[in-house]
């Protein structure tokens, strides 16, 4: 069940599944949290060489180390950072960009830039809490992408957003990437 009330601090959302507390955390103004982003990138990048998408290069070979490449996750006003906590433990970490893309309508946009949990999580139901805090926190049209090779991400944005949307989303693949387009609302007082 996802909770927004008076007692949630600003900048958190809550959920419980299967026993433990997820929540997501905006990482804009902490310090610790950008830190541990930063140590977690690497393993994030290792994870996605190895599904073999060839699409993120090696750190070495552009000479950025993390910390160059998330500056502008905290630089850009569009860009809203979040560590994903499992019961107050950092698991994972979301990247959520608002957008102005001919997609998107009238409603405010936002896409789903980057999103990582890290493999002792998974598979217990906390990526996809994680992302329906997400979806529920920014109403507005959404879209999420995954390489075409990460057969493992497709088979999860779909069935985390067909679960979501009630089906209720278009799919289709462009440029080597399957996008995943729909609409969220921030759900009522009391509805999970």
């Amino acid at each position: 069940m996802t909770r927004y009330d008076a007692a949630t601090p600003p900048g958190f959302c809550f959920s419980a599944v299967h026993d433990m507390a997820v929540s997501i955390r905006d990482a804009r103004r902490s310090g610790e949290d950008r830190q541990w982003i930063e140590r977690a990138y690497r393993e994030y990048l290792d994870d996605l060489g190895a599904g073999g998408t060839g699409v993120f290069p090696a750190l070495d070979v552009t000479g950025q180390g993390p910390a160059d490449l998330l500056d502008a996750w905290f630089r850009d006003e569009r860009s809203i950072p979040f560590v994903i906590l499992r019961d107050g433990t950092p698991a994972g970490f979301a990247l959520v960009q608002r957008t102005s893309a001919a997609w998107q309508g009238p409603q405010s946009a936002f896409r789903l830039r980057e999103f990582f949990v890290r493999d002792e999580f998974r598979r217990r139901g906390l990526g996809r809490e994680a992302a329906l805090l997400l979806f529920n926190r920014f109403e507005g049209q959404w879209l999420v992408t995954e390489s075409t090779r990460h057969r493992a991400a497709i088979a999860f944005w779909r069935n985390v957003i067909a679960g979501y949307t009630r089906g209720r989303f278009r799919e289709g693949s462009v440029s080597g990437e399957v996008q995943h387009t729909f609409s969220s609302s921030r759900p009522p007082s009391g509805r999970a």
